[in-house]
């Protein structure tokens, strides 16, 4: 089995990058919430994380997670961002953005990330994102 040059597989990269049809935006609030004087509470610190090419890809509800009573929690909305290989610092519970889609139901919706693929396959990353409910 051979292996890949680094022309190869920055060439790999590229190709990949240029199918990311959509854009998204990744940030964190890094901030607790904190009870000010008069009762108010102080506005989150939030900070960007990550900006740029993407690919949205719905994937199906799937129960994968239980609360705590063991009830099975299902995700009616979840999706596969695909990333460039160098997306990097995602964790979970950051928050993404839709700038970009050609779906209008992408807009004007919060979602958080609930997986983070920190493997990188040959030119992509992948996180999983869902609806949050509120």
């Amino acid at each position: 089995m051979s292996r890949l040059t680094k022309a190869e597989l920055d060439a790999v990269r590229k190709d990949f990058e240029g199918l990311l049809s959509d854009r998204g935006r990744f940030w964190r609030n890094n901030a607790l919430s904190e009870l000010q004087e008069g009762g108010t509470f102080s506005t989150a610190d939030e900070s960007l994380v990550w900006e740029g090419p993407c690919s949205i890809v719905p994937i199906a509800a799937r129960r994968d997670r239980f609360d705590e009573f063991g009830e099975g929690l299902i995700y009616q909305l979840q999706y596969r961002i695909l990333l460039p290989w160098d997306a990097d610092g995602i964790r979970i519970t950051d928050r993404f953005e839709v700038l970009i889609s050609d779906d209008p139901e992408m807009f004007n919706r919060d979602f958080e990330v609930r997986d983070v693929h920190r493997v990188s396959e040959i030119g992509q990353r992948r996180v999983t994102v869902h609806d949050i409910q509120r």
